[in-house]
């Protein structure tokens, strides 16, 4: 038994017993004690030759030989017959820990009659025998004393037999022994607990001293034989192992054969091994490795000794077992099967040889769920843990799209009886096409947020909105991301509204109404109420989308779906320019947009004195904690900004600008959102322009001389 099956063991219900070698419990004590749910009672620990009692069989253990200590078959005995599992074996005549296959065992087992033999198939596609393990050793003390720089040897880590041989080269050539892989301690940890370790582990070298040694003087054992991600070996051939680096005058010595699967990746790690310089020896000729699994001689060999009444192959592909089926027949074994996982088969003990039987009998099938084991804790099905889903959001994307809707409540002074919102979109996973895509996204989600009745609840906004987006992709790209829309209403924005038609003089609403509260009453109303179905399809998506030939992101054509959230109010403030956005659904036109062309950084300049005029509304009474910009930070926002200058110039829909800006600052190790990094540029150019105009006397400011950069060449600041 090694890890990956151990680790199975935490997900059973916390009463079953647990049966072991002593070896094998120690592994699996480890585990329990890392799930907090180690409890004595559970583990019973047998040995060979020792029979005990489970549910209604009598086991025996039987020994067996292969790479791992303490390895041994059952045979489990009942009423009805005898079954022999040979677990995972091969015959080693001269084993290193000197336990040899017990023969005599099965013969006597022979003579009592087995019904059903059940046998490791994993290599009977191999003629032969194996070789072993005392081969390997002296193959490994060859090429160990033939080595005159570092040694760096890698093989499973739960073949403590091929450890205990690299340890006997280690003393015998000089060399001091490292391992580097938290999988090779454990095992040597455990079998050193039950008495089986080859050496004692405190006489390793620890993986950090290994600087302090000459590489002639060292031999690194190292987990990674199968290129596993986080292993040794693998971080080492990208030269990111905080362990050691791998060098020209490094030999690797590759204990291991690579499992089916994993030769792709294997090759990929050996051939960066290869680009740094370091001399790979690996291969059958150089007798670095013999298998643990039986090949076919030996399997033809047990086969022929325990002559059983039934037979069926395990453990192995397919076609293994089916070779190894035709293989018990060659023997002379008349009933044999293959069987697929969740597949039931009932035999009967044939106490009269010389009665014929039907064999197996199929007693149907159970529909196995696999279970998935997602870090520490996480256990269950792939519905339970959403396998499918989370597959599909990295390979199409999520789209998570906000919307604040402003619901005008008095309708008869408004031209459109129409939504209009704040709107906020956030991708992952999801190609953008340098911009084009998510300006296309902004431009639908207006449109359709613009289809809705003023009375449609906010389910059916989020639903309409989100197929939209949906389809939208889908025709942009091809892919079908995942959307999540939010919808919120803000009963705020109606007095808000309201505030600027009486400035403007053209309020109608009485002082005597609470406009807040009756917008309040409406939203619960409208909770209740039916909604209008408006169809998707009458949306015209294939306009939305940007034109083929697009050059640069924000030319021409493009729409302001990605405005800041800050210009919302502008399509409810009268002047001829957002009357006309207006009549087009939030439209710009090319003369419209072309003439916006002109502007530069001195918008940004107004912004910042109208958001610093909002600013000096009563706050609420709640402080917010702000999370502070370094002065690091700052720098490294004024450059971004700087460098993206000229495109500032042109685009429209600068918040684009600036998710890429957020980006470039994430990947520097610094989380800021679009939004931030747009109102601290805002701060400095406001400092920047009093400063300028003497309203603030800090000519020591440590930003001045990098705005002083940027904005100097800039025209002054519009005053329209």
């Amino acid at each position: 038994m090694v890890m990956k099956i151990i680790s199975v063991i935490p997900a059973l219900d916390s009463s079953t017993p647990i049966f072991a070698s002593s070896f094998t419990m120690e592994l699996i004590k480890k585990r329990l004690k890392e799930h907090g749910i180690f409890l004595p009672s559970r583990l019973k620990i047998f040995r060979t030759k020792n029979k005990f009692v489970a549910g209604p069989f009598e086991i025996e253990p039987i020994r067996v030989t292969h790479s791992i200590p303490d390895c041994c078959g059952l045979v489990l005995r009942c009423s009805d017959g005898t079954i022999l599992h040979t677990g995972d074996w091969k015959i080693d005549e001269t084993p290193l820990d000197g336990k040899v296959f017990d023969r005599e065992g099965l013969e006597e087992l022979s003579k009592e009659g087995v019904t059903l033999m059940m046998s490791d198939s994993t290599n009977v596609l191999s003629p032969g025998r194996t070789t072993s393990e005392s081969a390997v050793a002296d193959a490994l003390l060859r090429h160990i004393s033939a080595s005159k720089g570092r040694v760096i040897t890698t093989q499973f880590a739960s073949n403590l037999h091929r450890i205990g041989s690299v340890k006997a080269a280690a003393d015998l050539t000089g060399r001091k022994l490292v391992f580097v892989g938290m999988s090779l301690r454990t095992y040597l940890e455990a079998a050193w607990k039950d008495g089986k370790a080859p050496f004692d582990p405190s006489t390793l070298v620890k993986a950090e001293d290994i600087d302090a040694y000459a590489p002639k003087d060292l031999l690194i054992v190292t987990t990674g034989s199968q290129a596993e991600p986080r292993a040794a070996l693998n971080l080492a051939s990208f030269g990111s192992s905080h362990a050691f680096k791998l060098s020209k005058e490094d030999v690797v010595l590759y204990s291991a054969k690579v499992i089916p699967g994993n030769e792709s990746r294997v090759m990929e790690m050996l051939n960066r091994i290869s680009e740094i310089g370091s001399t790979i020896v690996m291969g059958k000729n150089e007798g670095l490795h013999t298998s643990g699994h039986a090949y076919r001689g030996e399997l033809e060999e047990v086969l022929r000794i325990v002559k059983p009444q039934h037979f069926l192959p395990v453990h192995g592909e397919y076609l293994f077992l089916k070779e190894h089926e035709s293989l018990g027949k060659s023997t002379g074994i008349r009933h044999t099967a293959v069987i697929k996982n969740g597949e039931m088969l009932g035999v009967s003990h044939l106490r009269n040889r010389r009665v014929l039987s039907n064999g197996f009998i199929s007693l149907g099938k159970e529909n196995l769920q696999l279970k998935y084991s997602d870090g520490d804790k996480a256990f269950g099905t792939s519905n339970e843990l959403f396998i499918d889903e989370r597959l599909r959001i990295a390979l199409d994307g999520i789209i998570v799209i906000s919307i604040e809707i402003f619901r005008p409540k008095n309708l008869e002074t408004f031209a459109e009886s129409t939504l209009k919102g704040k709107i906020r979109i956030t991708t992952r996973c999801l190609w953008l096409d340098k911009g084009k895509l998510l300006d296309a996204l902004y431009k639908a989600a207006h449109a359709a947020l613009s289809s809705c009745p003023v009375k449609s609840p906010l389910a059916h906004v989020e639903r309409t909105v989100s197929e939209v987006l949906r389809k939208m992709v889908r025709k942009y790209s091809g892919k079908r991301p995942e959307v999540i829309a939010i919808a919120i209403e803000n009963p705020g924005a109606v007095l808000s509204d309201e505030v600027n038609k009486k400035l403007s003089g053209k309020s109608h609403v009485g002082p005597e109404i609470s406009t807040i509260r009756k917008a309040v009453d409406e939203n619960r109303k409208e909770s209740q109420s039916t909604t209008p179905q408006i169809r998707d399809d009458d949306i015209d998506i294939e306009g939305l989308l940007p034109e083929k030939d697009t050059t640069a992101s924000g030319a021409e054509g493009d729409l302001t779906g990605s405005e800041d959230t800050d210009e919302f109010w502008k399509p409810f403030i009268a002047s001829s320019v957002e009357k006309s956005i207006k009549a087009n659904n939030g439209y710009v036109s090319r003369k419209e947009h072309k003439s916006n062309l002109k502007k530069d950084d001195s918008e940004d300049i107004e912004e910042a004195k109208s958001e610093e005029m909002s600013n000096a509304e009563p706050e609420s009474p709640k402080t917010v904690r702000k999370n502070k910009w370094k002065a690091e930070e700052v720098k490294k926002l004024i450059g971004l900004r700087s460098d993206l200058r000229d495109r500032f110039k042109v685009v429209k829909g600068r918040m684009i600008l600036w998710e890429e800006i957020s980006q470039s600052l994430l990947a520097d190790g610094i989380r800021r959102s679009p939004a931030q990094c747009k109102s601290l540029w805002r701060s400095l150019v406001l400092t920047y322009e009093e400063i300028k105009n003497g309203k603030d006397s800090r000519k020591n400011w440590q930003y001045l001389e990098d705005m002083e950069r940027i904005l100097s060449n800039d025209e002054a600041p519009t005053k329209n």
